[in-house]
């Protein structure tokens, strides 16, 4: 009868396999962005499931991570699984007592020093503004010579409000889109970098309904996605596609073509003993995604100053 220990090296082993899907991350010349909402991630995580939500994010330069709870101890813990070069930036607590973080290696992308929430201010004339039922997250980041806004969001699921709940998704959504597109069209020099890249859990539930829309439709700069991921399942099941990763497309950056996400309930916890699901609620009901950049290279960028 083989160990926990034996049995966790043998799943982490078919987890490197699925790993080996994800391209290879090279310094100053791509950068793999992660998108995952960690499903009620606080101290109340195993160390067995940290050690496989460690595992895969290691494989990415940088990790957005969506419904992280108040108690902040499983991050801890996930951070020291993590080689020391990991580094945390978490958001404050909003709706439903969740924050928001971003894990990422230091050695490929750097924090550039802006950290925020976005919220709309009102006046003492005019208090009442919109609000987003959980604040998103954005930070700046630099990978090689290319400087950028990561903005992380989770959406609000709205279906066991009814009308009143869906609304609001579709408003969190397009009030999200209308902000970035106006910090996007800002001069350089602004205090946000004006390349945007949006993740998260969007709660989109079908390619092509109002909340998709909602993300890609409007006047330009629009968010694009690769086509694909439009319907590409991130739920455990891979039946929903709520989960995204777009951005405002830019000179300074080259989608390769390449993402995805990483299945990782068809290689865990299958011993004999643990239930048919016992990966989605050790670990997550939402899958990690995944895509890969290619950053500006000097040449390329001397070739734009020269062909204007």
């Amino acid at each position: 009868m083989p160990t926990e220990q034996q049995i966790m090296a043998a799943e982490r082993q078919d987890l490197m396999g699925l790993l080996s899907n994800v391209p290879l991350r090279s310094v100053d010349e791509n950068v793999l962005i992660a998108s995952w909402n960690i499903a009620q991630f606080s101290d109340q995580k195993k160390m067995r499931a940290l050690q496989y939500i460690a595992d895969i994010c290691e494989r990415f330069d940088i990790v957005a991570i969506q419904e992280v709870k108040t108690n902040l101890q499983g991050l801890a813990k996930l951070q020291k699984l993590l080689p020391g070069h990991y580094q945390i930036l978490v958001s404050d607590p909003t709706g439903n007592n969740e924050r928001m973080a971003f894990l990422y290696d230091k050695r490929t992308v750097i924090s550039t020093g802006l950290v925020c929430e976005i919220a709309f201010s009102g006046t003492i004339a005019s208090p009442n503004v919109f609000q987003f039922q959980r604040s998103p997250y954005c930070a700046s980041f630099r990978a090689g010579r290319f400087d950028f806004t990561l903005v992380s969001v989770h959406i609000a699921e709205g279906s066991s409000h009814g009308t009143v709940g869906t609304n609001l998704r579709q408003k969190e959504i397009q009030e999200l889109v209308k902000f970035i597109k106006h910090e996007a069209g800002r001069a350089q020099g602004s205090v946000f970098d004006p390349d945007f890249f949006l993740v998260g859990d969007f709660n989109i539930q079908t390619d092509g309904d109002r909340f998709f829309k909602a993300l890609t439709g409007g006047d330009a700069p629009r968010f694009v996605m690769p086509p694909k991921m439009n319907s590409l399942g991130t739920n455990f099941d891979q039946k929903k596609t709520f989960d995204k990763i777009a951005w405002i497309p830019s000179d300074e950056f080259e989608f390769t073509g390449k993402f995805g996400v990483i299945p990782f309930g068809k290689v865990l916890y299958k011993e004999t003993g643990q239930a048919a699901d016992a990966a989605r609620k050790e670990v997550s009901d939402h899958l990690p995604l995944w895509a890969e950049f290619r950053v500006t290279e000097l040449e390329h960028e001397l070739d734009q100053i020269i062909n204007g």
